[in-house]
């Protein structure tokens, strides 16, 4: 057993060599007196606020539950490089009259989504959404789509794996950004979270949004 799990993280990690992805170290300050902040590649989270704060752009979600909203800070890019980001989970019934890719289309009617909105201040980037569903073991094992991160400038496809852990368990679970069928960034949520970005395909403005998606995995 030990031998087949060697193998397949050694198999992962060389298949991430091949992707061309360079992992960035991750920073959390989380202390007595402070709210937790997570820096990462050039971006810094702002304190994690409880709640909506502006409803406008959630007003289809009737109940949104455990909702948070946060900044994210770029102080080496242009002036004015920010995202604000609000995150929350809401039943699918919510995107009844929404248009969705078919793998988020046919989940369970009871499947609880993760639901993000990124305004970034750069006109150019505009105003992104991120929709997740839950997934199952199979799902993880088969590193199939768990949603999309899209806006009228374009999309990206999101899968999720369980590569960096075991076999049907959610440990570890690992997201992976897919733009023109090549992984761009990924991320692993938790306790100890890691981050990883190709840094020669993904252009300033697809970065920082990218940046806001992850940063909001990793704060929820």
């Amino acid at each position: 057993m030990l031998f087949r799990t060697l193998l397949l993280l050694i198999s992962t990690l060389t298949a991430v060599a091949q992707k061309g992805l360079t992992e960035i170290p991750v920073t959390i300050k989380d202390g007595w007196f402070t709210a937790k902040t997570i820096s990462f590649d050039k971006y810094t989270t702002g304190d994690r606020k409880n709640g909506i704060d502006q409803s406008a752009n959630l007003s289809f979600i009737k109940n949104p539950i455990d909702a948070f909203n946060f900044l994210l800070l770029c102080d080496t890019c242009k002036p004015g490089s920010k995202a604000h980001i609000q995150a929350l989970y809401t039943p699918h019934i919510a995107f009844s009259e929404r248009s969705l890719p078919s793998v988020l289309e046919h989940a369970d009617a009871n499947n609880k989504f993760f639901y993000i909105v990124i305004q970034a201040a750069d006109s150019i980037s505009g105003n992104w959404e991120m929709i997740l569903r839950n997934m199952t073991y199979l799902d993880l094992n088969e590193n199939k789509q768990a949603g999309i991160l899209r806006s009228p400038q374009g999309e990206f496809k999101v899968t999720a794996n369980n590569h960096f852990g075991i076999v049907n368990s959610y440990e570890n679970i690992r997201y992976e950004f897919v733009f023109r069928k090549k992984v761009v960034a990924a991320v692993i949520p938790g306790n100890n979270p890691r981050v990883w970005l190709d840094l020669n395909n993904l252009k300033e403005e697809q970065r920082i949004i990218v940046a806001a998606a992850m940063a909001a995995l990793l704060l929820r």
